[in-house]
């Protein structure tokens, strides 16, 4: 079926591009018909029928065309009667109260769903395209063997010698046509050329002169010899796989027109003037003799009355018209490119690439789904479908049938230390709901990574999915459609976003881990031998997820650990780092800046200090000013007071400015026009600090670009954030995160902003969205859908906070950002 919906996708996307090369040829009709003979058009027409029949096309990096594309959430559901009670939840016994009452309520949902059957749109619409295809061809196939079997039913070989004697004598001169047999038809109608693999000459009933005879018969063999009845059947089969574009059957007439212009210039190539006169007569007595009765793969000897004032005019007009080699040629180049500059749905090429991979691992997925986790090979099957991360292998893996939960463990290798700490360990979620998924009565999972000088111990239970993903996980893997949206979900998601609610509006989880539960979590990991003891180095993010950091060290020795533990706030992900892997002097350099003033608590403090100062100030002001209105003499002590307050705040001043270090401006650098564009634009109202000195950064998240009405429409949502450096520590002061629409003109070099809209706040901010996103409703969705994870926004501004950091070299470490700080690596 996903073959089926990209066949009927290309085919959209072609047929779009070749609409425009069909107007463009259409408009330049006169010209051309003056210029170049009918044979240029009739090859013109021949390449375009056959790129319409492939339905693979060159794709560009960026598109000017976007056809509007059902989302994967539309559909059609409909009822199958019988099958209410197969769908299967069950609910944990852990969970009770009112998260028990809302499990109960999502049971009985998915057990009234199990009688219905959502068929994607897409779906729907490319069976329908398939079933239309098939039954043109169909049409055109049958009603051809239906006209030629009513005609020879009647007809019978030609017994006329004279006629016979004409017939073998222009069969001899036109070179071929030994397979072609000559007939009379009884039915008045001809002649005409009909058959593909048995091809027939059937002349009509009545007599005919010499000279019309052999003017029929050269006219009709140079057909045959061009196998003109086979360029018919490839046009035929370009309306039929593009039945739903008229202007491909539009196309496929004027072919048809061209077809019979170009065989009488070929039939009348070095003839006389006299042949010609006695061809054009010929023409006008058949038409009135004979009635012109065509099927989709026949020729026609006769035509209406524009056809044969045009065939006319071809045949008395004795100028020698150019081949029109070049412009053929540039013709050419235009058909194999048909499709290039559309794209079906605004999806990108390497969208779309991902997204054919991500339909084929749905696929793969779903055949190795099993119910039993004792079966090792079937098992096996499910681990060898899911994807690693480069450099990292897989080992051994062990079963736990013996009680409930039943539990997988897997060993992985992992190649180097970074691999296991820098990689974003959404790997580890995604496989681990993936198995839970599959294999129906798995409900623990178990992951043990080694690297050279760290290991990772990862913990996921069905009851951490249920919560995580609102619903039995079992119930995403019961179809194609459900395991491909619940694929494009996971894979959007990093390892902060498990440790978020999986809602549009997400919010941190009120299960995660305390610092003391983390402690006591650590020690049943790994059990500290006394006098040893656990000593917390606060929180760090490590693989991408927000973790606990603690080492151990001996009673009473100055802090120079030899191993470090972290543990994942959601408590799945347990590590254990020694003192020689490189990632610790990241740990250790970081928490040395905190310990050295570099975090944002120092520089707040000190912006405090300046405020109370300004308010000690401003009283001490009050009191003398109050002083010396009440006329007493002596106001010493208060301009005492007024003194030292100013004094204090000079200081604070002072200090503040000392350590406050003025930063340059950012300027990210990139070769793709349309981010250019984009923090260009951004440049205009996203750049100026509120503090000076300190810099701001922007990472858009583009969705999307649309060029409509020769406007560049851009859909992004913008995190911006200013930042002071403190130390070696970037400290966020602010910022925001808005999703909007920009409007370019590309008149001229770099393109001009002459437009932008914003979303609303507050009960406007979704629909204020999908207005001015519309008419791509898709685009809004994905809006809306990851405005609330922190994932992609994340790792768009460390990526541009490196890109910072390495331009000016200011030296920063780490960055400090909504309660966490963040290595720069």
């Amino acid at each position: 079926m996903n073959l089926l919906i990209r066949f009927a996708e290309n085919t959209a996307e072609i047929s779009a591009g070749a609409s425009a090369l069909i107007l463009l040829l259409f408009s330049a009709g006169k010209l051309t018909r003056k210029v170049y003979a009918a044979q240029w058009r009739s090859w013109v027409w021949l390449a375009l029928a056959v790129r319409l029949l492939i339905p693979i096309h060159f794709e560009l990096p960026r598109t000017a065309v976007a056809l509007p594309a059902p989302s994967p959430e539309q559909g059609v559901t409909v009822v199958v009667p019988g099958t209410r009670g197969t769908g299967s939840f069950s609910i944990p016994d852990t969970v009770s109260g009112q998260e028990r009452n809302a499990y109960e309520k999502k049971a009985e949902l998915i057990r009234e769903d199990a009688e219905k059957r959502t068929v994607p749109l897409n779906t729907l619409l490319a069976v329908t395209w398939a079933a239309g295809a098939a039954g043109c061809l169909l049409w055109t196939l049958g009603s051809s063997l239906l006209f030629r079997r009513r005609l020879l039913r009647w007809s019978s070989e030609e017994t006329d010698d004279g006629v016979l004697r004409l017939f073998r004598e222009e069969r001899a001169a036109a070179g071929g046509g030994g397979r072609v047999r000559l007939m009379r038809g009884k039915k008045d109608a001809g002649p005409m050329l009909i058959g593909l693999l048995c091809p027939v000459l059937l002349l009509p009933p009545g007599l005919f002169e010499d000279g019309e005879l052999r003017v029929i018969f050269r006219h009709e063999l140079t057909h045959f010899r061009r196998r003109d009845l086979w360029y018919r059947l490839l046009l035929a089969a370009a309306c039929a796989v593009h039945w739903f574009n008229p202007l491909v059957w539009l196309m496929a007439r004027a072919a048809n027109r061209d077809l019979e212009l170009s065989c009488d210039e070929a039939a009348l190539k070095n003839a006389d003037p006299a042949f010609r006169a006695e061809y054009g007569r010929a023409i006008l007595s058949v038409a009135q003799k004979a009635t012109q009765r065509r099927a989709p793969l026949s020729t026609g000897f006769g035509g209406g009355k524009k056809e044969l004032k045009r065939r006319l005019e071809t045949i008395l007009n004795t100028k020698k018209r150019r081949r029109g080699a070049a412009a053929l040629c540039v013709a050419l180049v235009l058909t194999i490119s048909c499709g290039a500059f559309v794209t079906y749905g605004g999806t990108s090429p390497d969208g779309r690439k991902n997204r054919e991979k991500q339909d084929v691992l749905a696929q793969r997925l779903l055949s190795v789904r099993t119910e039993s986790i004792g079966d090792n090979s079937a098992v096996g099957r499910v681990l060898g479908a899911l994807s690693l991360p480069d450099g990292m292998v897989q080992g051994g893996m062990a079963l736990q049938t013996n009680s409930e939960p039943y539990s997988l463990t897997v060993r992985y290798t992992a190649q180097s230390d970074e691999l296991l700490t820098q990689t974003d360990l959404s790997w580890a979620y995604r496989n681990a709901t993936l198995i839970l998924s599959l294999i129906q009565n798995a409900g623990r999972v178990v992951f043990y990574v080694d690297a050279p000088d760290c290991a990772m111990t990862f913990v996921y239970t069905r009851e951490q999915s249920m919560k995580q993903e609102q619903t039995d996980v079992r119930t995403l893997s019961q179809g194609a459609s459900e395991m491909e949206k619940f694929l494009a979900d996971l894979n959007s998601r990093t390892a902060e976003d498990y440790q978020m609610t999986h809602s549009t509006e997400a919010k941190e989880r009120e299960d995660l881990l305390t610092v003391g539960q983390a402690e006591t979590a650590v020690e049943q990991h790994a059990p500290i031998i006394l006098p040893e003891k656990l000593v917390s180095r606060g929180r760090l993010v490590l693989a991408g997820a927000d973790c606990y950091g603690f080492t151990s060290v001996l009673e009473g020795k100055s802090p120079q650990p030899e191993q470090w533990y972290a543990i994942s706030r959601d408590g799945s992900a347990f590590f254990v780092i020694s003192d020689s892997c490189p990632v610790v002097r990241n740990l250790e350099s970081t928490e040395t800046a905190v310990k050295s003033g570099g975090s944002e608590a120092s520089l707040t403090a000190l912006r405090e200090q300046i405020t109370q100062a300004q308010e000690t100030l401003k009283q001490a002001q009050a009191e003398l000013e109050n002083r010396r209105k009440s006329g007493t003499a002596d106001y010493s002590e208060q301009q005492q007071k007024v003194r030292e307050a100013e004094e204090a705040l000079a200081k604070a001043k002072e200090e503040f400015q000392n350590r406050h270090t003025a930063l340059p401006p950012y300027e990210h650098r990139t070769d793709d026009a349309v981010e250019s564009a984009v923090y260009e634009a951004l440049g205009q109202f996203y750049s100026e600090p509120y503090t000076d000195g300190n810099v701001v950064i922007n990472a858009p998240v583009i969705y999307g670009s649309f060029e409509e009405d020769g406007v560049l429409r851009v859909f992004a949502t913008v995190d911006e954030a200013e930042y002071e450096l403190d130390g070696e520590v970037l400290n966020s002061v602010g910022g925001s995160r808005i999703p909007m629409e920009l409007r370019f003109s590309k008149d001229g070099n770099p393109w001009k902003l002459i437009g932008r809209t914003t979303a609303k706040d507050g009960s406007y901010f979704g629909d204020s969205i999908q207005d001015f996103c519309a008419p791509h409703g898709d685009v809004a969705k994905k809006m809306l859908a990851d405005y609330g994870k922190s994932g992609n926004f994340l790792s768009g501004m460390k990526k541009n906070i490196q890109e910072y950091v390495s331009q000016t070299g200011i030296g920063a470490k780490s960055f400090h950002s909504g309660g966490k700080d963040y290595l720069i690596v």
